[in-house]
């Protein structure tokens, strides 16, 4: 991992360059925010540093805005899918048969868009928890990486919820959780558990 030493004082973070270098294989990657285009940038970044095909399910449908609107280019190694609640079982099946052939990173962005996407399914928790866990079953087979991003609060009482709707986080035991946050050299990365933090700067963040 190439990282440069962030000569502000008043922080202890390090800089980070390549965001690739940030993500765990075998294990879950938690994307924690409560700032939604705080998130798109990161996630901006994180597809253009990424050198495998990226399987990307877009469930709120912000950072296909920026691609639509030419904001962002299209990277030649993503595959966008944005599901209906008709297609979702369809999109799922073509995101696992693409990760079991071929090492890749999935995205789900956001787990608060899976949850609002089938609301009206009973036992909803117990079905978004098959789904994260299915996908990470296959990406442990092909040395894949799985990145699940989440909009979330803090209660006392029961940790990191998501946010509005009070669901329950998906904990796993094999998961890195990283809390997006922000400082004036850029967006800082939380790694929750570890006493570790990196910083995105700025000025290398394509919005």
């Amino acid at each position: 991992m190439v990282l440069f030493k962030n000569h502000d004082n008043s922080s202890k973070a390090e800089i980070i360059l390549n965001l690739q270098n940030i993500l765990a294989q075998n294990k879950i990657n938690s994307v924690l925010y409560s700032d939604s285009f705080l998130k798109t940038g990161f996630i901006a970044k994180l597809v253009e540093d990424l050198k495998m095909d990226v399987l990307y399910l877009d469930l709120d449908l912000l950072y296909s805005g920026y691609l639509v609107s030419g904001i962002l280019k299209i990277p030649h190694n993503l595959t966008l899918f944005q599901p209906t609640s008709e297609l979702l079982i369809e999109i799922m099946t073509k995101i696992l048969v693409n990760l079991s052939t071929k090492k890749s990173v999935v995205i789900v962005d956001s787990l608060n868009g899976l949850f609002n996407m089938l609301n009206k399914k009973q036992e909803i928790g117990k079905i978004v928890t098959s789904y994260v866990m299915l996908l990470a079953s296959i990406a442990h087979s092909t040395n894949s990486y799985v990145v699940i991003a989440s909009m979330v609060r803090f209660k006392k009482e029961e940790g990191w919820i998501l946010s509005p709707t009070g669901k329950r986080l998906i904990e796993a035991k094999n998961g890195e959780k990283i809390l997006l946050e922000k400082n004036d050299q850029g967006i800082v990365l939380n790694f929750l558990g570890k006493n570790e933090k990196f910083v995105i700067p700025s000025d290398s963040i394509p919005l």
